[in-house]
């Protein structure tokens, strides 16, 4: 291992590395200052790293500048870039709007639209919506709150909006194995680890989840059960009431008049207008037993999937980012497959990669 080329700072790092003064032409739009609309493509090269004569990069995507800071002296210059583009408003601007009889394809295509991002879905299921509303969020916090709900990951890369099941990617094979061996010492200078760090966590664990809420429509109960194969060992169980309150659905089956003029009918139901739903009452919702139990399954995956859990400090490693699955052992207990939830890459003081991981779960 010799030297490396032409190694940017990691695009999300509070502390980029000084860079030469970029050469803002006359006319060129400053706000916030930073270059507006300006785009940076991050990229780390490798050369002679993992051996004499091999390259190898990694490609971290398009990102649109933040905020630019000069100081000095030395005159240096300090980017900070987002993979969200600024320009569209996705990440700040608070909308209220509402989808009826939609999908949750459909509504990341309209977000991703507004935001002229192309969408890759990579959901195995449909997931049907009887009706949902953003009151008052910006879109990008909306929809990653309904993401997580459904148990679904999203992330904004290259002009792309991404949504994608863990799970899924959770099964595919390793793309790297690391041994206990490996660790970097004086005597074992080529190891790649430098530190490593595991935690085993129980206390939100859980063996079992019910999921509960009364239907606003048919006031009946909606209940969706998820027991994880091969469960933690904790008796624990999580009882969710996911829709508490007052509904208004009940002013329909109780002759509550709480009409209004902008309800258009003689009774207002919370939904529409008394007298355009009638049979929608009697409809199976798209959004009654199929989405519990998927809630549940994701409320029960978030809790467990923190049972085992790692952070390795390593030598720079361009194949690490978050969504790739790496074996470890020689680890005793904590050996195992595990998902890369967060890699982020440095070159203060030499090119080091820091991964966060979980050990992958078995069957949801």
């Amino acid at each position: 291992m010799s030297d490396f080329n032409d190694i940017t700072a990691d695009p999300r790092s509070t502390a980029p590395a000084p860079v030469p003064a970029p050469e803002i032409k006359e006319g060129t739009e400053i706000t916030n200052n930073a270059v507006k609309g300006a785009i940076l493509h991050a990229k780390i090269c490798v050369e002679n790293w993992n051996g004499d004569g091999e390259y190898d990069e990694l490609d971290c995507g398009m990102f649109e500048i933040d905020t630019v800071d000069f100081s000095g002296p030395p005159d240096a210059v300090a980017i900070k870039a987002l993979s969200t583009p600024i320009s569209t408003g996705m990440r700040r601007n608070e909308k209220t709007r509402a989808w009826e009889n939609t999908t949750l394809q459909k509504i990341a295509q309209d977000i991703a639209s507004d935001a002229e991002l192309e969408l890759m879905y990579e959901v195995e299921s449909e997931i049907e919506l009887d009706r949902i509303e953003q009151e008052k969020k910006s879109d990008l916090s909306f929809l990653n709150e309904l993401c997580t709900e459904y148990g679904v990951s999203l992330k904004v890369t290259t002009g792309k909006l991404v949504l994608f099941e863990e799970s899924v990617y959770e099964e595919k094979d390793v793309i790297d194995t690391f041994d206990k061996s490996e660790i970097k010492t004086s005597e074992n200078k080529d190891g790649r680890l430098i530190s490593y760090q595991f935690t085993q966590n129980t206390g939100e664990t859980v063996r079992k989840v019910v999921l509960s809420y009364k239907d606003p429509k048919s006031g009946k109960l909606v209940q969706g059960t998820f027991e994880p194969p091969n469960p933690p060992e904790t008796g624990q169980e999580a009882i969710v009431n996911s829709r508490p309150g007052d509904l208004r659905g009940d002013d329909f089956r109780e002759g509550n008049d709480t009409s209004s003029d902008a309800s258009g009918g003689t009774f207002d139901t919370g939904f529409n207008a008394f007298n355009n739903t009638t049979e929608d009452f009697e409809e199976q919702r798209s959004d009654k037993i199929d989405n519990a139990t998927r809630k549940a399954r994701a409320i029960a995956r978030q809790k467990n999937k923190m049972e085992w859990t790692c952070t390795l400090n390593m030598v720079g490693n361009v194949k690490m980012v978050g969504g790739v699955n790496i074996q470890l052992t020689n680890f005793g207990v904590y050996s195992g497959k595990y998902s890369v939830d967060e890699a982020t890459h440095g070159i203060g003081g030499g090119y080091k990669t820091t991964v966060k991981a979980h050990r992958c779960l078995v069957g949801y």
